[in-house]
């Protein structure tokens, strides 16, 4: 085990295909657990996290914090959010599209709808995560597959094209798609659905990524695009693993809340009432150590972080071209797609790789808050010397 920590330790700052902070400063947090003797206790959070009565040993304090914190920089009212810390991104995306369907169930049910007009129809583009799709199939949800531009971002022309104005519709909008990190229209989504009124609308952003860094990017264009109040968007998940250093997999779930309220779920007595989330036990550790990173960290560190990040997400794509380097950055992304390299830099640097019609083969690089200018320099080298 230790040998094989070593060679994690050793290889720390080349893996840069996937967009996790490989210097996420948790010393202080772990040297916390060791000196209260909580790492010596089993610690499991249930259900609401909003719950009052309860005796078994939990953080339901902390998990409550972590979601009014969050959900105050994506811009729900103080009074409308409910939330719930995840098990990761596609945890998130599984209670968004969840809770969605059977938000749209309600409504068909109170317009007195019936037969196929009845059933919500799932909308997402071909470049957003997998997960979305798969939840579809997993909750038999008829799902429509969205055609993508050259760069990522949805087609609005072929959503409208697809989008059915008899039945509810379920929209999943990537914030931050997964491979090129383009980010849907939303005021272009709104105004089909204004146009094409279907009968019931609930929107669900999956911003894994981009959810932790652009409430603190300080640019007037983006400001308002994970603002829920402006945008009116119904869900949000977001991974606690990635811009939020998290060092294993965890994700937020923000929804209005009134949102639950919808999912007739039955009380589980030896479980105090109603579990309103898909899982039942969730890690009471993981609260404590993003509410730790959260108040540690703090608005400013916040915005110091995401301004880093995307200076050196620009300085990597200016580096490249003067290479020679074909490479693409969607605007406010950290995601530097480029021309594949040579299978040895793939590997060193553990890219992500895909191919498209339009760009031909291609690998990414994902900046991150351990990017510096050294790191870029050999990036860069690698890659010419291997051309």
């Amino acid at each position: 085990m230790t040998r094989h920590a070593e060679s994690i330790v050793a290889r720390q700052f080349h893996q840069q295909g996937y967009p996790f902070d490989q210097e996420v400063n948790l010393t202080g947090f772990y040297q916390w657990l060791l000196e209260t003797k909580l790492c010596d206790v089993t610690l499991i959070n249930v259900g609401d996290p909003y719950k009052t009565e309860w005796d078994m040993l939990e953080s339901d304090e902390f998990e409550r914090r972590c979601i009014d914190f969050l959900a105050k920089s994506f811009g729900f009212a103080d009074d409308d959010h409910w939330g719930v810390l995840t098990n990761g991104g596609t945890d998130g995306n599984m209670h968004g599209i969840y809770f969605g369907r059977k938000y749209l169930e309600d409504a068909a049910r109170e317009l007195k709808l019936t037969g196929e007009n009845a059933k919500p129809i799932l909308y997402v583009s071909s470049e957003a995560h997998y997960s979305v799709r798969k939840l579809g199939d997993i909750l038999q949800i008829e799902t429509r597959l969205i055609d993508a531009h050259p760069m990522g971002q949805m087609d609005v022309d072929d959503f409208r094209r697809k989008l059915d104005g008899n039945r509810p519709a379920l929209v999943a909008i990537a914030i931050g798609g997964t491979f090129k990190g383009a980010i849907d229209d939303q005021k272009a989504i709104a105004q089909v659905l204004d146009e094409v009124k279907p009968p019931a609308v609930y929107r669900h952003l999956d911003a894994a990524l981009f959810g932790g860094y652009l409430p603190w990017v300080e640019e007037p264009d983006v400001s308002g695009i994970l603002d829920q109040q402006l945008r009116g968007f119904d869900s949000i998940a977001v991974s606690g693993h990635k811009f939020l250093a998290m060092n294993e997999p965890v994700g937020i779930f923000i929804c209005r809340k009134d949102v639950p309220n919808h999912l007739h779920t039955y009380s589980v007595p030896y479980l105090n009432g109603v579990i309103p989330t898909i899982s039942c036990s969730r890690s009471g550790f993981h609260a404590l150590k993003l509410y730790w990173r959260l108040m540690t960290t703090g608005p400013e560190g916040f915005r110091a972080e995401a301004a880093h990040i995307l200076k050196m997400t620009r300085l990597f794509e200016a580096r490249l071209k003067e290479a020679g380097v074909k490479c693409w950055v969607n605007p406010w992304s950290n995601t530097v797609c480029m021309e594949r390299p040579a299978p040895e830099i793939v590997h060193k640097y553990a890219m992500a790789c895909g191919e498209c019609s339009f760009l031909g083969k291609l690998a990414h690089v994902v900046v991150m808050q351990f990017f510096n200018e050294a790191l870029i320099e050999e990036f860069v080298a690698d890659v010419v010397r291997t051309r």
